[in-house]
């Protein structure tokens, strides 16, 4: 499975294509800005499943929670919880929601390990991906064997890679929007020119 380290990473990451201020900056946190908060909790909540395991000792990691009901319930849930308090678009939260819980599904989908049960509670089976994309961690081994600095380091090259091509594509933008910006002025636009002229 991918450590709950790269699910933040992963919900930071498409939290930076949120619109800006999606969010209103009333309802921020002193500290914490909500339109990184949210999908990185968003992102991660799924493995808030070791909770009831511990409290109950019955295997149900990678169980309800990261199935695709769970997904579509929750993101329902939450985001209608949300546009009331954040007085924001139901079905844009809603959209965005689906795909920051999605994200870990997705993630460890495609991570070594037993699987996930994508569709209980219809059918009780593990379903992986036949092509390996993350090693996975064994907590059975153990919290701090050594076998879990080889995914920790891959997923650490992985979150460094992500966010160079986050800053490129940042940048990118900025210098896109600076020269439409150099353009408008030095070419305005035929309306204001005409309006312009009749002013004149």
């Amino acid at each position: 499975m991918s450590t709950p380290l790269f699910h933040a990473a992963t919900g930071y990451f498409l939290g930076k294509y949120l619109p800006a201020n999606f969010i209103p900056l009333s309802d921020r946190v002193r500290r914490f800005d909500l339109n990184i908060l949210y999908p990185v909790f968003i992102a991660t909540c799924a493995d808030f499943d070791f909770i009831p395991q511990m409290l109950t000792g019955l295997k149900l990691h990678r169980g309800i929670s990261h199935s695709l009901i769970f997904a579509l319930g929750f993101s329902l849930i939450i985001s209608w919880v949300a546009s009331k308090i954040w007085k924001i678009s139901y079905f844009q939260l809603f959209r965005f929601t689906l795909i920051l819980y999605s994200s870990h599904l997705f993630l460890d989908f495609f991570a070594e390990g037993r699987g996930i049960k994508l569709f209980l509670p219809f059918l009780d089976q593990f379903f992986k991906s036949p092509i390996l994309v993350f090693p996975g961690i064994h907590y059975s081994r153990g919290l701090f064997n050594l076998s879990h600095l080889i995914p920790l380091l891959y997923e650490l090259l992985l979150t460094v890679f992500l966010y160079g091509l986050l800053n490129q594509w940042q940048t990118y933008n900025a210098q896109k929007r600076q020269l439409s910006t150099v353009r408008n002025n030095i070419h305005p636009h035929p309306k204001l020119r005409s309006k312009e002229i009749i002013e004149h």
